[in-house]
């Protein structure tokens, strides 16, 4: 089995026994858990998946020896965005996506992007640099 190259050459770092997309993920992440130490932010979380569109389902009947079974199948999945970091600071929840440049932004992104903030309500902040501030 041939392994896919992925899209932007990122490669998978393990961290404290944590998986991350990408080293620049890692070393956000690095900062975000010494901010959370101090006390600046609380409830980091990693890779938070949330829902934008549910998936489109049918109802429909198996015809069995003895009986009729109704039973649902799924036409269509959902539409699901994945968050690389996802803190509270200040009593307010971040979201955070870890990017390698603006240029470089998917155009799946963007329209996840607002979805999101059209179905939560709240900006996704992207982050270039590890460092960036909090």
């Amino acid at each position: 089995m041939i392994k896919k190259r992925p899209k932007y050459g990122n490669k998978k770092v393990e961290y404290q026994g944590q998986l991350f997309d990408s080293k620049r993920e890692m070393q956000r992440y690095v900062v975000l858990k010494e901010a959370e130490e101090k006390g600046l932010i609380s409830d980091l979380r990693t890779q938070v998946t949330f829902e934008l569109i549910p998936a489109i389902t049918e109802e429909y009947v198996e015809h069995l020896k003895t009986k009729d079974k109704i039973k649902t199948r799924v036409l269509q999945r959902a539409v699901t965005y994945k968050a690389d970091f996802v803190y509270i600071k200040d009593g307010e929840e971040i979201i955070e996506d870890v990017k390698i440049s603006k240029a470089l932004i998917p155009k799946e992104f963007a329209l996840k992007e607002k979805i999101f903030f059209w179905k939560y309500g709240k900006r996704i902040q992207l982050v270039f640099n590890a460092n960036d501030t909090i």
